[in-house]
């Protein structure tokens, strides 16, 4: 049995739909294509890729903590240097 389709219709600025054709069609898809897996994700469906959003927030925050180790380790560093400085001096 076919599923029943139904359209929905959004409002948004010409320009804004341009843009979205554009990258759609760059990409190789529709754009009934792309916002019915925004839908999808937003929804988080059976079937459904892990919203994307969320990848991008858990490697924002991943992505933050590592800088911050990498500052802390940076510092360790040089105080090393410094040291090692001062004991050949």
């Amino acid at each position: 049995m076919a599923k029943s389709r139904i359209f929905i219709s959004i409002e948004t600025t010409n320009e804004t739909r341009e843009a979205l054709k554009r990258k759609a069609t760059s990409e190789g898809k529709t754009v009934t294509e792309v916002v019915s897996q925004m839908i999808n994700e937003y929804l988080n469906t059976s079937g459904a890729k892990e919203p994307q959003g969320t990848n991008v927030i858990d490697l924002q925050q991943k992505v933050q903590e590592m800088q911050q180790v990498l500052e802390e380790h940076t510092q360790l560093l040089n105080k090393h240097q410094q040291c090692l400085g001062e004991l050949s001096a």
